[in-house]
């Protein structure tokens, strides 16, 4: 099993990049929310992957992070969902942002996301509810701590979902945050934010 790659980021095709690691370039599947991490800044990055065989062939799925890998894992455990629906679906929101729906039974913020129906959505929301909440660390009572590595501190339930519409829209993650921070006010709404975003 390959647990991570280190190298440059050579090339990116969409949800896919390619990591040169001492002239060898490996093709890795990723959330665009990874790809904007991993390419914010040139030089060498640490790429957390996940190996699938099958007989039709081999697929390399890389993550930024930890947490990201380990939603990622979660998510392909549910019946019905593969390693490329779970990428979609961490390309819509962050593992927090997902931890967080799923905790909050709130399957309206899942549809948000592009190709994610009710019916799977509510079924992301009953087999994962146990298991997001058992990364709970024993000094803490939030379910989402395990997930929070990647994540901003201080965001608020409405600006994280707008940040996450913002995101689905197209904007880049960073710029997304910013614009939420600057234009939100502690009254707003997430339809208000993203309102005054776009």
């Amino acid at each position: 099993m390959i647990y991570s790659l280190t190298g440059k980021v050579t090339r990116i095709d969409d949800n896919v990049i390619v990591v040169d690691v001492g002239g060898v370039g490996y093709e890795v599947v990723c959330s665009l929310n990874s790809i904007d991490e991993l390419t914010a800044a040139a030089g060498e990055k640490t790429v957390y992957t996940y190996l699938q065989v099958r007989e039709d062939g081999v697929s390399l799925y890389g993550f930024a992070g930890l947490s990201e890998k380990k939603m990622f894992l979660n998510l392909i455990s549910v019946s019905g969902i593969g390693p490329k629906m779970a990428i979609g679906v961490l390309s819509g929101m962050s593992a927090k942002m997902l931890a967080s729906a799923v905790v909050n039974k709130d399957v309206s913020m899942l549809t948000k996301i592009k190709g994610l129906g009710k019916k799977t959505a509510e079924r992301i929301v009953l087999e994962l509810k146990e298991k997001v909440e058992s990364n709970v660390k024993s000094s803490s009572s939030d379910p989402m701590d395990g997930f929070m590595q990647d994540e901003p501190v201080n965001l608020t339930r409405e600006l994280a979902d707008a940040i996450a519409v913002l995101v689905e829209l197209g904007i880049k993650k960073e710029e997304a945050t910013r614009l939420v921070k600057s234009k939100a006010l502690p009254s707003d709404k997430t339809e208000d934010i993203i309102k005054k975003c776009l």
